[in-house]
């Protein structure tokens, strides 16, 4: 660890407690010519280990910008965000990329698999940014596809699999690096009712069966329902929740 990730580790108060995520009144907004447009104000949540949130709202409310900021892909204009221990705001570009490697899983509403590489070799990926011997990232990359029952497809290519079976292939990707957190942005949004469904199944069962926070954003208020407990943005700001 560098000293820049200590400092980092030490302002977040690194401990082995319980809570995974804090949102201290955050807020995000942008500078468009000389009007400045807030995207999100004063959002404070908590979020214990183990726990899953939804966050749903209308499109515009903030939701993806708040997933991103927790995952490190756009900084706050305010407010601190602490998660897995580290002051996410606060950390250099070096000391990012390992946070998003080690701390944080990402499922998108698009799988975003590359064409050139088998489905084990996609979800070995974050294992090889993340310094792990070929072997080893190989073995977990295929018991995780073994999980999400595509075992008899990890040497297929993306072009060889269907939309469903891409997305299953990209949330084994979200848990090679085993996390501390799964961040999913509409992870069901590009499929059908059917391939929704299952993939819905999946990844609430598995990060349930291996102990995985999730932070999930949905328009989907039958997929929020599913989840421990929601919280609704409207307009960047935070007005209900249940």
């Amino acid at each position: 660890m560098s000293d820049g990730e200590k400092r980092a580790g030490a302002a977040a108060g690194r401990t082995a407690g319980r809570e995974v995520l804090k949102l201290d009144r955050v807020g995000k907004s942008y500078l468009t010519g000389s009007e400045e447009l807030r995207v999100l104000a004063n959002v404070s949540v908590e979020l214990e280990r183990g726990a899953i949130l939804a966050i749903t709202g209308e499109s515009g409310s903030g939701k993806s910008t708040l997933l991103n900021l927790v995952a490190g892909l756009d900084a706050p204009s305010s407010g601190a965000i602490l998660c897995g221990g580290y002051r996410v705001e606060r950390l250099s570009e070096r000391e990012l990329t390992r946070y998003r490697a080690r701390t944080i899983g990402l499922v998108f509403q698009f799988h975003y698999l590359l064409k050139d590489f088998t489905a084990a070799e996609n979800v070995m990926i974050p294992s090889f940014m993340a310094g792990a011997p070929r072997r080893e990232a190989a073995e977990r990359a295929r018991d995780l596809l073994e999980r999400v029952g595509l075992a008899g497809r990890a040497d297929h290519y993306p072009l060889q699999l269907s939309g469903g079976e891409r997305q299953r292939v990209a949330v084994a990707r979200a848990l090679v690096n085993d996390p501390e957190i799964v961040l999913a942005d509409e992870p069901t949004g590009n499929l059908d009712q059917r391939n929704a469904k299952v993939v819905e199944d999946l990844l609430f069962s598995l990060v349930r069966s291996l102990g995985k926070t999730l932070l999930l954003v949905t328009h989907d208020p039958g997929l929020a329902e599913r989840a421990g407990r929601a919280l609704h943005l409207e307009r960047g700001e935070l007005v209900a929740e249940r």
